[in-house]
């Protein structure tokens, strides 16, 4: 609600630590109605380095459709937000964008929405910015749509990003849209844009704002009396400052079937104890699951040395090394229940052997066929990892 965010600025929030991430940097999440029923919103916490939040957004989004069953990506909507400088500049981006049709990490297709302000923090000269022609060129190589808009009309705004939501709920990929608009004022409060770009923020000071440019409009088509824009500003302004939601209605007991219960860890320390053993029974019948393969399976020799070892280790007959223990780890996890989440060329690829979680058949003729995932089968109810 407007009114906690405005108590953070007013310093009079509860807080648990002692310091904290700047206001704007904070997420939040509700649960509002549309339409079609109830929509769960989560805004993810933003540090400073802009774009690191993307495969957070990512990875949050696999996981709830993970819970949800949705291999589609129907379900749940990544929608992240760019700055133009930082979308071509920074390498995760592009890392992200290269995960995005992968089977481990899809997520049904993300919307972009860059904030195109032509300038980046400082720089607006384009011999100098970048070496494409747009901002979003970097989206080519996954062959993604990107739709440019003018920031300066709104009504555009709203078709290009109806038109990309429909093409990601139809083809489940990533599509783009370009706001190319203008920053007002400086990137924080020190920050005058003038000293760099003088020529530029002539221009934009002369500029009457894209609110006012619309309202005119309205009124100038009859859509809005003469004192309608001024008097839904105030409105809204009035709305704020009495704390109330700006979108109406925001559910305050709705619960999603899908949603983590976070009640029996609130309240709770770190460095609380726990009793987390196994009994030895299970612990043996956990290692003898993850070191038996399928009648017929042929494993790489070097594989098969690393499995004999480790079942000797769970019949007690050499130490258990780190890799096995690891391993145990994990098995007991999903065996109970858990979901276990792997991924990386250590498990899927055994770059380092003792974390080979991936079997493969060396007999297999063909390329999409021919491996076993250990821990997929450590107890018939289980959820497997991925």
């Amino acid at each position: 609600m407007p009114k906690d965010l405005f108590a953070e600025f007013d310093h009079t929030a509860k807080e648990d630590l002692p310091a904290g991430d700047v206001k704007y940097h904070q997420g939040f999440s509700s649960d509002v109605t549309t339409a079609g029923g109830p929509v769960h919103l989560s805004l993810a916490f933003n540090p400073s380095h802009l774009e690191i939040v993307n495969p957070v957004v990512e990875g949050s989004v696999k996981a709830r459709l993970d819970r949800r069953g949705d291999k589609q990506g129907d379900s749940v909507l990544p929608v992240l937000v760019h700055g133009d400088a930082a979308f071509a500049g920074q390498g995760v981006v592009m890392e992200t964008l290269a995960l995005a049709q992968t089977r481990g990490y899809y997520t049904g297709g993300t919307v972009h929405l860059v904030i195109n302000n032509q300038i980046g923090f400082t720089t607006s000269d384009p011999r100098d910015t970048r070496s494409t022609l747009y901002c979003t060129d970097v989206v080519k190589m996954i062959e993604a749509p990107v739709l440019h808009v003018n920031g300066d009309d709104p009504e555009a705004v709203v078709l290009c990003t109806q038109l990309a939501l429909e093409y990601r709920q139809e083809f489940n990929k990533d599509v783009v849209v370009d706001i190319v608009c203008f920053r007002k004022l400086g990137h924080n409060e020190q920050d005058t844009p003038a000293l760099t770009q003088p020529l530029m923020y002539k221009k934009i000071g002369q500029h009457p704002g894209t609110r006012k440019l619309y309202g005119d409009k309205l009124v100038a088509q009859g859509v809005l009396g003469a004192e309608g824009p001024d008097e839904m500003v105030k409105a809204f302004r009035a709305a704020m400052d009495a704390g109330k939601h700006t979108v109406d209605p925001v559910l305050t007991n709705y619960k999603s079937k899908y949603a983590v219960d976070w009640a029996p860890y609130l309240g709770k320390k770190w460095t609380d104890a726990a009793d987390t053993a196994l009994p030895l029974t299970e612990v043996k019948r956990l290692a003898e699951r993850i070191t038996t393969l399928p009648e017929k399976f042929k494993a790489h020799p070097l594989v098969e040395k690393v499995l004999a070892d480790r079942a000797a280790m769970g019949r007690g007959e050499i130490n258990v090394d780190w890799g096995m223990g690891e391993h145990l780890a994990f098995a007991s996890l999903v065996a109970s229940g858990y979901a276990v989440r792997l991924s990386g060329e250590d498990c899927g690829r055994g770059t380092f052997t003792h974390r080979h979680a991936v079997l493969h058949d060396q007999n297999r003729e063909r390329w999409d066929e021919g491996t076993y995932v250990p821990l997929q089968n450590v107890a018939d109810g289980g959820r497997p990892s991925s």
